[in-house]
């Protein structure tokens, strides 16, 4: 075992990697979170990707204070960001949650030991897959207009209002509007089944996430699937290529699809942060 000497009791935690990977002359140079080199601890057939950090100012009483700076948390949170990506790009990493940080060197390998298996199994089940993250944003206008043309159980009550007498069709009115909200939610619920099911055969595993509001994507149209895929880096192309005819398949329906990545796999490899 090896170990880099770090001249602070504090060290912060981008992630793990597979200590065979690496080759000299090691992991890019990289400017720390606070302002020193990033470098490895290694640990059995683990390295621990660190950076020191002073004691003080990431303390978790510092850091629980600075989080509710936003200008603090997003720097810091992209340029935890970006070392992982950059890290991505040359190896297989095991992302750490944001400001992971232990008191000393003993601590971080206390950690490494404890959690070694399931460290280095992760590793292993992330070796060639990439994260990819999928949006699928629908316009309510063309979904309702799907639904009235093509939905049976719409066109049914339509057609019995059509026949009713005006006394009668004011609350027969209120129970087709009842029944277009509930219809459209369930069609879009089977939109993303068919979705899955298409994408699946080019994936590894996926995640299902909460949808933004428009308040956070800042669009007009209605966020209503917002989903991680783990892909082996050879399927990307088909993974790109069936998203491709799903947007052209359910652009009539008022859908469009936003695919970013390849990403760190952050959302396949949850695990407890340790404390300080």
């Amino acid at each position: 075992m090896s170990q880099t000497k770090v001249d602070t009791d504090f060290l912060y935690l981008y992630g793990v990697i597979l200590a065979k990977e690496l080759q000299k002359p090691g992991i890019p140079s990289i400017v720390g979170m606070d302002q020193k080199t990033v470098t490895t601890y290694i640990y059995r057939h683990l390295a621990a990707i660190i950076t020191p950090v002073n004691a003080h100012n990431f303390s978790q009483e510092q850091i629980d204070f600075q989080l509710k700076n936003p200008e603090w948390l997003k720097e810091k949170a992209f340029h935890h960001h970006e070392v992982n990506s950059i890290i991505d790009q040359h190896f297989t990493v095991l992302p750490m949650s944001f400001c992971t940080i232990f008191q000393k060197t003993s601590n971080l390998e206390s950690f490494l030991a404890d959690q070694y298996d399931m460290i280095f199994q992760k590793l292993l089940s992330l070796k060639n897959k990439q994260e990819w993250n999928l949006k699928v944003f629908c316009h309510n206008e063309k979904a309702l207009s799907f639904v009235l043309q093509h939905n049976e159980a719409v066109l049914d009550l339509r057609e019995q209002l059509a026949s009713m007498p005006k006394g009668k069709q004011f609350l027969m009115k209120k129970k087709l509007d009842h029944l277009i909200t509930s219809e459209l939610e369930a069609e879009q619920s089977n939109w993303w089944i068919k979705i899955k099911e298409n994408l699946t055969p080019a994936v590894s595993e996926l995640n299902l996430r909460r949808n933004w509001g428009i308040e956070v994507t800042e669009r007009i149209d209605k966020m209503i699937i917002n989903s991680d895929f783990l892909i082996e880096k050879s399927k990307a192309d088909e993974f790109m290529k069936r998203v491709v005819e799903l947007e052209k398949l359910f652009e009539p329906l008022g859908c469009s699809f936003q695919v970013t990545g390849p990403w760190p796999p952050y959302h396949f490899s949850k695990m407890a942060k340790d404390i300080l």
